[in-house]
């Protein structure tokens, strides 16, 4: 089972965010009756609190330093950063308890600024909004003994790393997230390379199979992301697990690395931001991300 969001469909979907949120429906989801509601729960725990899901590591506050293409503008900046103000989740859950399968919709939307330092320490605050969207597939069996699950990735008593009681998670998109009102980026593909993984990205919004078609490496491994599409003076991050670096032009494509060091469940994030945004002052926040699930080391290995 594969979909693909398609650019209406993106529309559609976020247009639903804005009037969930108008509604004052921060975190939200779909109940049809009663007997759903313990079923809703372990889901809702599950897309909170399991690696594959967390893009926090995006918006992290961190300061990062801009490797433009170091031409002047009205800012000469020194280093940026994003803080986050306001954030709404709505995670949408459809289960079909005849066929035993839920399928859940998370969409995300992020209210902050982008903050930029100056050479002459000069601050510059702009407005940020950031939505995104991004699919899960579940199968239920009723044939799991509960007292051999539970607990996070890596804990005591705990023996599947893509299983929440009777729920396995069986099929996992990546996010698509960007700025709201200016949007010029965009991305072609994303190659990633290891020791043990040579892939290709073309629409991070397709399901993938767990764990068949997700990436995973081993501790140690050197990872090299390849990133096509922004213009060459774009300013480009990979955001990964304690790990934020920028990404080089090569005269073709951009490229960055990073080397893993933590076991367990994670989010891989490809942040390509307009070079004006940080470069000019009245230039708004303009960026893209793309957000993609590894894993690393063995189910049975505790995380560091």
């Amino acid at each position: 089972m594969r979909k693909r969001m398609s650019v209406p469909a993106i529309a559609a979907a976020l247009l639903t965010l804005g009037l969930f949120v108008l509604a004052g429906c921060g975190d939200a989801i779909t109940m049809t009756d009663v007997s759903e509601i313990s079923d809703e729960e372990a889901l809702r725990e599950f897309v909170e609190d399991h690696g594959f899901f967390d893009e926090t590591e995006i918006y992290g506050a961190e300061s990062m330093v801009s490797d433009g293409s170091g031409s002047r503008e009205e800012i000469d900046p020194l280093t940026f950063w994003r803080e986050v103000t306001e954030r709404h989740v709505v995670r949408d859950i459809h289960i079909d308890h005849t066929e035993g399968i839920a399928e859940v919709t998370i969409y995300k939307e992020i209210w902050g600024t982008l903050n930029i330092i100056d050479e002459d320490m000069v601050e510059y605050v702009k407005p940020m909004h950031h939505e995104g969207v991004r699919y899960a597939v579940f199968q239920r069996n009723d044939d799991v003994a509960l007292e051999n699950d539970g607990g996070h990735c890596g804990e005591t008593g705990n023996t599947h790393r893509h299983r929440r009681g009777r729920w396995t998670l069986t099929d996992i998109s990546g996010l698509v997230a960007n700025s709201v009102e200016t949007l010029t980026m965009d991305i072609e593909w994303i190659h990633v390379q290891s020791a043990t993984v040579d892939t290709t990205i073309t629409d991070p919004s397709v399901l993938m199979a767990v764990p068949d078609e997700i990436m995973h490496f081993e501790i140690g491994e050197e990872v090299t992301v390849t990133v096509s599409g922004p213009p060459e003076d774009a300013i480009l991050f990979l955001h990964t697990r304690g790990n934020r670096s920028p990404f080089q032009y090569d005269g073709v494509a951009f490229v960055g690395t990073w080397t893993v060091t933590h076991r367990g469940v994670h989010c891989a994030g490809v942040q390509a931001l307009a070079h004006d945004s940080i470069y000019d002052s009245e230039y708004p926040d303009d960026s893209l991300i793309w957000v993609m699930p590894y894993e690393v080391g063995d189910e049975e290995e505790s995380e560091e």
